[in-house]
């Protein structure tokens, strides 16, 4: 666990230290989903010098282990210009989310998807995370998750 944030930690290091170097095979599938209030937030919305997308689901056992390290890299970096939002993929689950949220002391913002969008993005695991540039580029697609909880 450790070695993955770790590695997390660079990439997000190299996002910030060389944003204007960074290429990417591949332009972030936009979104339109809504947060826990109704809002509508679309990925130009939460896009930063550096964007962490994380997909995932409240009672998925790997996500619970990563999370407080993630939290962590948000609450740390968030002010130098580090974006993050983590996705739930379980519709079933959205009910449980508010009160997760609160017990953990989550403060990354949450937006609702479903298992559709998580074909749609050919996730197999969760948590699964893609470091984003500031224009929406995927400079990282990892899932710092081994073996993962499959979606």
């Amino acid at each position: 666990m450790r070695l993955r944030v770790r590695l997390l930690c660079a990439a997000l290091l190299v996002a910030f230290a060389m944003p204007e170097q960074m290429s990417a095979a591949d332009k972030f599938k936009s979104f339109r989903l809504k947060t826990l209030d109704g809002i509508e937030r679309s990925l130009p919305d939460v896009l930063g010098k550096a964007t962490l997308v994380v997909f995932f689901y409240p009672t998925c056992p790997y996500c619970n282990a990563a999370f407080p390290d993630v939290q962590r890299i948000y609450t740390g970096y968030k002010d130098r210009g580090l974006s993050m939002v983590w996705i739930n993929v379980i519709t079933d689950e959205e009910k449980l989310i508010a009160d997760w949220q609160r017990t953990h002391n989550y403060t990354v913002p949450v937006l609702l998807g479903d298992r559709q969008l998580a074909m749609s993005y050919n996730l197999r695991m969760t948590p699964t995370h893609y470091l984003l540039d500031a224009q929406g580029q995927v400079v990282s697609p990892a899932n710092f998750n081994s073996p993962g909880q499959l979606v």
